[in-house]
């Protein structure tokens, strides 16, 4: 009876025994599937829990992880399962210590732009370049071109690693009461190359600050 609720659930755990999740878990693995198949040999692995696929990278220079979860919503007649992307990039010898930090990609018809919604370490002075780095045109444009409409990047002082979450419209999933049916926006090959080209990019912009 999870799915009743009305607003957003981040809790999988509560999903867990709803026949409408149980066809879902399919298609959240052919998703899982499609971008092990397009990183090749640099996927080395996918884990499974409840609404999340957690794929294990060797090779890429800033990308070694990258968590697929569904947060499911209830709405009139149907079920949506949003798909957000988690990685967790970690700093190495080219990183500076910036304190805690928080940056959001702000969305809007003449153009998109990043902001800083915190920054603990006024003394630095490394904000206004980590805005000047996010905003590259190449990041941007990956952003526009995979339906990106949440993007937020955080960092916890000492911690060694800044996390990303995003959402998109690739990869969600709709289950449709009339007719039965679940729907899923499955990518092509290349936009989970943009995906992993976007995290890639992302890595660059965050741990290279010195």
């Amino acid at each position: 009876m999870g799915l009743l609720q009305k607003e957003k659930n981040r809790n999988a755990a509560q999903a867990r025994n709803s026949f409408v999740t149980r066809k879902v878990e399919t298609k959240l693995s052919v998703l899982a599937d499609t971008f092990k198949e397009s990183a090749g040999s640099y996927c080395t692995g996918v884990d499974r829990g409840v609404l999340t696929r957690s794929l294990k990278f060797e090779g890429f220079q800033y990308l070694d992880n990258l968590k697929l979860v569904y947060n499911w919503e209830n709405r009139f007649l149907s079920v949506n399962y949003n798909l957000e992307f988690v990685s967790e990039i970690f700093t190495n010898d080219k990183f500076e210590e910036t304190g805690n930090c928080i940056f959001e990609l702000i969305f809007k018809m003449k153009g998109s732009k990043w902001v800083c919604r915190q920054w603990t370490d006024k003394e630095n002075g490394m904000e206004n370049a980590y805005l000047e780095r996010l905003n590259n045109p190449l990041i941007m444009e990956r952003v526009k071109a995979l339906d990106i409409f949440s993007l937020e990047i955080k960092h916890q002082k000492n911690k060694g690693s800044f996390t990303i979450s995003c959402e998109s419209m690739i990869g969600s999933a709709t289950w449709i009461l009339i007719p039965p049916i679940t729907n899923l926006i499955k990518p092509k090959p290349e936009e989970c190359v943009k995906f992993f080209e976007l995290f890639e990019l992302l890595g660059d912009a965050l741990v290279n600050n010195k």
